[in-house]
């Protein structure tokens, strides 16, 4: 089996609505993301797939809605409605889910399954050097 990964930095901030701690108050992180690329044959060119275009292409959409952005639960009106007004914010929502490392490891792995045509054999998302969440789209 053969397996490629690309990564990339991005910063957002976010909030986890209804937790009790720390998360629940606007936040910030500089992510480090990890794709993961997996295939038990390779390409006429004998690649799994071409890094510059993985990394292109997923890194773009991260810098267009993720990366200096604020990342919201749909459900978060209060947080929502005072950053709306404000100039110069980006809002990216996420659908009645907390903007959490793991619902943003899976949302870009299906991001990147979507762009790519293929599905990552997983994806790794580092809030800190200490923490990540993966996600290998085995529900």
């Amino acid at each position: 089996m053969y397996q490629i990964r690309i990564e990339f930095t991005f910063d957002s901030g976010h909030r986890l609505l209804d937790y009790n701690g720390k998360c629940a108050y606007p936040h910030g992180h500089t992510y480090r993301a990890e794709v993961f690329l997996e295939s038990s044959s390779l390409n006429e060119l004998g690649l799994v797939y071409d890094f510059t275009n993985l990394k292109d292409q997923i890194k773009n959409w991260v810098d267009e809605n993720w990366d200096h952005s604020f990342l919201v639960n749909s459900r978060d009106t209060e947080l929502i409605d005072g950053l709306g007004g404000a100039s110069f914010v980006r809002l990216f929502k996420f659908e009645d889910e907390n903007p959490s490392c793991e619902v943003m490891s899976r949302a870009l792995y299906k991001k990147t399954s979507e762009l790519c045509g293929i599905a990552p054999a997983k994806v790794r998302l580092w809030e800190s050097v200490n923490q990540y969440a993966e996600y290998s789209g085995q529900d």
